[in-house]
């Protein structure tokens, strides 16, 4: 009884502390962009830089790796699609089978044990 305490409490304290750091995080990227005035696409940067810093604060480092990877990649890939001007079509097209392709990994690959 008192071990589940402990871990509940551990638990509680992991999420405060994560809670505090992502939207102090996120409060400073705002800023940022208020500065620089890089609303789109740089809020998808300082939601991932939140979302990643929560995830890993609360010991789940690769989910945040990960989340700060993906909303990073969205700033990227609109520069290289402006770049290259490719069709917007076939842009939505990729990003769908590329959703698609990650289900199904997750479904075979991540399985709850």
């Amino acid at each position: 009884m008192t071990t589940d305490t402990n871990i509940e409490t551990v638990d509680k304290e992991k999420k405060r502390l994560a809670d505090g750091i992502s939207g102090g995080i996120f409060l400073i990227s705002l800023g940022v962009l208020l500065v620089t005035g890089w609303w789109w696409p740089g809020i998808m940067v300082a939601i991932g830089l939140s979302s990643g810093a929560s995830l890993i604060f609360r010991g789940k480092i690769w989910q945040g790796i990960l989340s700060l990877a993906f909303f990073c990649s969205i700033p990227i890939a609109i520069w290289i699609i402006n770049e290259t001007e490719v069709s917007w079509t076939l842009v939505g097209a990729f990003i769908l089978i590329g959703f698609g392709v990650i289900t199904i990994v997750k479904v075979f690959f991540f399985r709850e044990e």
